[in-house]
């Protein structure tokens, strides 16, 4: 009798000194709980913030022609920022692939995988791409791949050759070259490096003249395209 009425009190003086469960707020920093979930956040996460898309975009040709050691793509992008012939406003990349860093297509004019092929490509879907000089010159619309097939409605610009990277077929194509990107935009030495284009023609020779390929010391522009 005495066993039973010991353990009686054990519960009773438990049952008095309990609390209620306390609910997870994963939003309440003050709370141990919702401290612990936001440390368990997914590590995979992506939280930066993603370049603003244009749907009329503005391009130029830089005022400055540069030989193929560009400092790769990042420094390309860096040199389209700096010209001197960039709008005062936006966002502007380097259209030059070397299929790692940046690609457009890895199937003829993106057919099999449409956008999914693309590597931080500098156009948009189903976007309006115009001169910066004269935002009335509209000179290609993209399709839903993000590229063209068609002939230039306008000329890029007056004749200059610009650093591309991008496979020299008779037609467009925009599959990246990987033989012909004067080791991804780091070469100034080696001979015929680097496919390039020539901005007066209005067909595919404009991104990328056929059978020709630029030697790392050669000077060419870039051409600079609004995100």
């Amino acid at each position: 009798m005495r066993i039973k009425t010991g353990f009686f009190c054990f519960c009773l003086l438990c049952f008095l000194n309990c609390k209620p469960a306390e609910l997870c707020n994963a939003a309440d920093v003050s709370n141990k709980c919702g401290i612990l979930q936001l440390t368990k956040q997914n590590p995979n996460q992506d939280n930066s913030l993603r370049t603003p898309r244009c749907t009329t975009c503005k391009m130029f040709v830089t005022a400055i022609s540069y030989n193929a050691n560009l400092g790769g793509i990042v420094g390309a992008d860096n040199k389209c920022t700096s010209d001197s012939n960039k709008p005062a406003t936006g966002i502007y990349k380097a259209l030059i692939v070397d299929d790692v860093n940046r690609r457009a297509c890895t199937s003829v004019n993106c057919a099999t995988g449409g956008v999914t092929e693309n590597i931080d490509w500098v156009f948009s879907p189903n976007a309006s791409y115009v001169q910066a000089s004269n935002t009335s010159n509209v000179i290609f619309i993209t399709d839903v791949n993000g590229v063209l097939n068609n002939n230039l409605t306008n000329l890029i610009s007056a004749a200059t050759g610009i650093w591309t990277g991008i496979k020299n077929n008779p037609s467009w194509d925009w599959q990246t070259d990987t033989t012909h990107t004067c080791s991804s935009w780091m070469d100034s030495v080696s001979a015929n490096c680097g496919t390039y284009g020539v901005t007066s023609w209005n067909d595919s020779r404009s991104i990328a003249i056929t059978s020709a390929y630029g030697n790392g010391g050669t000077l060419n522009n870039l051409l600079c395209v609004e995100q």
